[in-house]
């Protein structure tokens, strides 16, 4: 068990003071009475019933004050509960060769459909997130289960630029999985990560300062999540480095996810049908704050009750009624 506003708790270091002040005001207050009244004339004090009602009472009430006290600490214990889950951050390409229009009206234009018909067509619960890359990287939405708000999103990219970091878009991708809790606790494997990426790009990396894309594949098969290629077009890159097809492909197969070279609707499909949900487990602390309140409200309803209880009756005298 776990105390959220654990300064609270030195608040308990006062029932031992409020306990001794009740022992002492009982204490006061039988000597006044044996000060003042003559008991072979009138019987000291309550009788034993109602004495030991009090006590009772002062106990339920000490006992309510400590468990009012706890509550406010709000303790918590760990809890663990399985959930239907799967984020999905959506790289999209904004270099200047998406403008291009062998794709109707364009590369970028069809790239965005594919991913509005990802979020149309993925499973309830889903969350989806918006990523573009050209010379630079810029979350434009973490993960988020709500389409409306994801198509918005899609619907306010910026211009297009110069450049295609991709390596640069998986590591912030992965950040991006990271930041959401996605990727906690670490999937066993690929097949099982509750966190994926979908790139739709027509080029492979063109930045050669950025992190090369074969390296972040790599750190991304080491946590365990895939990456899902779709390729625009049929460029075929720079003489000087590998085709996109292999760049895309490559990083696909090393990390358990799909390639696929256009975005028409039945290579979407088997993006959609591999990524579907994941049955993971999710820690969380679940609070007993109103556990305690409520035991604290029961303690003084049953502290009020003894002091019913603990009423005297009437006492009758123990000389001779006149005749």
């Amino acid at each position: 068990m776990t105390f959220q506003v654990q300064t609270w708790l030195w608040a308990l270091l006062l029932l031992p003071v409020l306990a001794v002040g009740l022992v002492l005001w009982a204490r006061s207050r039988r000597a006044a009475e044996s000060r003042y009244a003559d008991p072979d004339v009138l019987p000291l004090g309550p009788p034993p019933r109602t004495r030991a009602f009090r006590v009772v009472a002062a106990v339920l009430a000490l006992l309510a004050v400590g468990a009012g006290i706890v509550a406010l600490a709000r303790p918590s214990v760990d809890d663990q509960e399985d959930r239907r889950q799967s984020s999905v951050i959506v790289a999209l390409d904004l270099s200047n060769s998406m403008l291009k229009d062998d794709l109707e009206p364009s590369r970028l234009d069809a790239a965005v459909d594919a991913a509005k018909r990802f979020v149309d067509e993925a499973p309830d619960g889903t969350q989806v997130g918006v990523l573009t890359f050209a010379d630079n990287i810029e979350v434009v939405l973490p993960p988020e289960d709500d389409p409306e708000v994801v198509k918005d999103a899609l619907d306010s990219l910026g211009e297009t630029r110069e450049g295609t970091a991709l390596g640069e878009a998986v590591v912030q991708s992965l950040g991006a999985l990271t930041a959401s809790g996605a990727l906690t606790p670490p999937p066993e494997n690929p097949s099982v990560s509750a966190g994926r990426i979908l790139i739709l790009t027509d080029g492979a990396n063109s930045i050669r300062r950025a992190i090369p894309p074969a390296e972040a594949a790599a750190r991304a098969s080491s946590m365990n999540v895939p990456i899902y290629t779709i390729q625009l077009g049929d460029d075929r890159g720079r003489p000087d480095q590998p085709t996109p097809a292999e760049t895309l492909s490559l990083m696909a197969t090393e990390t358990g996810g799909i390639y696929a070279q256009t975005a028409n609707t039945e290579d979407l499909r088997a993006v959609f049908a591999d990524i579907g949900t994941i049955i993971a487990p999710v820690e969380k602390l679940r609070e007993l704050t109103v556990v305690a309140a409520a035991a604290s409200l029961i303690l003084v309803v049953l502290a009020a009750l003894a002091l019913v209880l603990a009423r005297p009756g009437p006492r009758r005298s123990g000389g001779t009624q006149p005749t």
